[in-house]
């Protein structure tokens, strides 16, 4: 967990860049986490002011072998995003935000492992599927597709015949 911390205080210049690689143990302190062989480059940049410290991060990548929602053959999700935060120093306990982040006064670094891992999820699409080619058709597995089609219930709509009879009163 100590390899994601940026200790403020020994940051002197105005501007500071770190780099972090993330890969499969990244994940291993967060449940429910379902993806392995991740490759993503994290580049941080600190910019210090007088009273002011922000953060740009960052995130390029891969996760592959993922399975596809349609076909469950395998594929790799690109993962592309950057985000900034505003770190604020105060005396009160104030709850982070999801641009700016609060420090005690006392505090002097912080642990951006949770940050990143938030960017990682919230950047994987909802519907997992491969992509389609330039004719817009889908490159999903076609007989994986098949088999699905043929094996999926009809949609047959069953209706209660009480019901229909109510249809007829108009």
């Amino acid at each position: 967990m100590d390899d994601f911390i940026i200790k403020l205080g020994s940051v002197s210049s105005n501007k500071s860049s770190f780099f972090f690689k993330i890969k499969d143990t990244f994940f291993e302190d967060f449940v429910f986490f379902e993806f392995k062989n991740v490759d993503i480059n994290v580049n941080v940049t600190l910019f210090k002011d007088l009273n002011k410290i922000s953060l740009k991060l960052l995130l390029e990548g891969k996760i592959n072998d993922v399975p596809c929602d349609l076909c469950n053959q395998h594929l790799s999700i690109d993962i592309n995003c950057s985000t900034k935060l505003i770190i604020k120093k105060t005396q009160r306990n104030l709850s982070s935000t999801e641009e700016i982040i609060y420090l005690q006064k006392n505090e002097n670094s912080i642990n951006l492992k949770q940050i990143i891992f938030e960017l990682i999820v919230v950047n994987i699409p909802a519907k997992r599927e491969h992509p389609v080619d330039k004719n817009g058709n889908s490159t999903c597995d076609k007989g994986m597709i098949e088999l699905l089609n043929k094996y999926m219930p009809g949609k047959s709509k069953l209706s209660d015949p009480r019901w229909d009879a109510l249809k007829n009163l108009k």
